[in-house]
Formats: C-alpha cells, sequence, structure tokens
C-alpha cells in the first residue's frame, strides 16, 4: 500500500493492515513494542526513572517536601501527581495550558495511585499531626508515540521504588525538626502495571496491543486495565466506542496478565 493512501485513508489504511493479522511495524496484533525501564536517572530528584516504550519515551521525578497534615487525616501524606506533555513530544501538542489529555493522564494516575493502595499513607507521616512528606510526582513525556498510559505507571512505579526517604529529628519540646542524612526507601504495598489496548470495531472487535499515536488516533476505543503484582485488577478504563463482547474483555484481561508478569519483572530487577 502506497504512502498517499496511508496519508489519505489512515483508518482504512490500518484496517487493511489489521485483517491480515499484521500491523504496519510488522508486530502481530497482540505484540507489544520493546520497554526499557531504568532508575534513579536524576540526581536532583529523590527518586526517578526513565521508560522507553517503542519511540514513547517518558521520565519520571519525585521531590520531597514537609507539610502539615490535614486535620481529617492526621497522620497520612499526601501524593500530587501531574503528567505533562509538551509541544516537543508531538506536533499535536500545543504550549501554553494543561492540556485536557494531560490533565485526563494526571487523573489517571492519581487513580492508579489510590485504586491499587500501593503506598500506605501512614508512612509518609513521621510525626501526628505535625509533619508529613508530600511526594510531588512529575510524569513528563519526552516522545509521545502512543500508549502513554502504561508508560506513565511504568515510570511511576519504578519512581517509587527508587525513592529515598530521610529521617526526622523531631524535638518535642521545641516541637522543631530537622531533615537528618538518613535515608531510606519507601515500602511500597504493593505493585500496579497497566495495560492497554486499541479496540477496532471491524467484523468482530480486534484488539491491538501497545498501539502507536497513528494506531490510537484511528481506533474507535482504548482501554486500559491496570493490574497488580497479585493479579487482581485494580482500574479499567474504556473511552469512547460500544461496550466490550465477553469474548473481547477476556482477551484484553488475558493480554493485562501477560504484560504485567514480563513488566513487573523488569521493575523488581532495577536496582
Amino acid at each position: 500500500m502506497s504512502l498517499e493512501f496511508r496519508s489519505l485513508q489512515p483508518t482504512e489504511y490500518l484496517r487493511k493492515h489489521i485483517s491480515s493479522g499484521f500491523r504496519p511495524d510488522g508486530r502481530k496484533l497482540n505484540e507489544r513494542r520493546p520497554i526499557s525501564i531504568s532508575s534513579g536517572n536524576i540526581k536532583s530528584a529523590d527518586g526517578s526513572s526513565i521508560v522507553r516504550q517503542g519511540n514513547t519515551t517518558v521520565v519520571c521525578g519525585i521531590k520531597l517536601e514537609l507539610a502539615k497534615p490535614t486535620p481529617e487525616n492526621p497522620n497520612q501524606g499526601f501524593i500530587v501527581p501531574n503528567v505533562t506533555l509538551p509541544a516537543m513530544c508531538n506536533p499535536s501538542f500545543k504550549s501554553g495550558p494543561p492540556s485536557a489529555e494531560a490533565q485526563s493522564l494526571s487523573a489517571f494516575v492519581k487513580e492508579v495511585i489510590d485504586s491499587s493502595s500501593c503506598i500506605d499513607l501512614t508512612e509518609l507521616c513521621p510525626v501526628n499531626h505535625m509533619f508529613a512528606w508530600v511526594l510531588y510526582i512529575d510524569i513528563i513525556c519526552l516522545d509521545h508515540d502512543g500508549n502513554i498510559r502504561d508508560a506513565a505507571v511504568a515510570g511511576l512505579m519504578a519512581a517509587l521504588r527508587s525513592l529515598q526517604i530521610p529521617e526526622l529529628d523531631f524535638d518535642s519540646e521545641t516541637e522543631k525538626v530537622s531533615v537528618t542524612s538518613v535515608r531510606n526507601p519507601l515500602k511500597l504495598c504493593r505493585m500496579a502495571v497497566s495495560c492497554s489496548s486499541g479496540i477496532y470495531d471491524m467484523d468482530s472487535p480486534k484488539l491491538i496491543s501497545d498501539t502507536t499515536w497513528e494506531e490510537e488516533e484511528n481506533s474507535d476505543s482504548q482501554i486500559t486495565l491496570v493490574t497488580l503484582d497479585s493479579g487482581e485488577i485494580c482500574t479499567s478504563q474504556q473511552t469512547g466506542g460500544s461496550p466490550l463482547s465477553s469474548e473481547a474483555l477476556q482477551e484484553a484481561i488475558s493480554l493485562a496478565s501477560t504484560h504485567s508478569k514480563e513488566i513487573l519483572n523488569a521493575l523488581k530487577s532495577l536496582t
């Protein structure tokens, strides 16, 4: 198929490829792009990671700050995630205020943190009613070639695994606190992995794992399943399209199960 056809009729171009069982980049429908995960890359951050998934690249950095806990939760710390999609990461994004997609991704990351209960917030409050740690989590996309959700969650987990929290020296008489040089790794209660697929409503729904930007933009909908290291699904989202059949949903669950094992092994191998 010619480049002109691909440019003028991108959806039909992709559907013809999908019907053949292979995608434009040569992958099978359920085949994911190679992924690499590294952590501790940013020395000025308290925790960091870089994830490369095909051409999609994200950087995650975590900074710690002391604050006073809320009256409602006097023994808990805070987690503030933010996803940035700068203009440099894809021609579709412009400079200026956060786009709707960036805001949606930030909400998604927050939902993953909350629904997975990966962090015990009481561990972030070394002095009840007085001092709590705030985790500012910034996920920045350097190159957006599709499926940013999976890369963002992998980057989040890798950065959390590298996070070192300082011990505090608290004087109860003066109620003053100082940060010591002793640091301890954050205890993760569990880990979460995201698995997203594009859905093409053809004769029967076709699931396309780990979509590129082109595949994502021309799909009928997207489904994301977030699984825990225990195998449970903690978050599921489908954007657009009609509800999946039980067969298609089971296929998505099977793909998520296989993918999560691969990513969990990669995360656990990080030093």
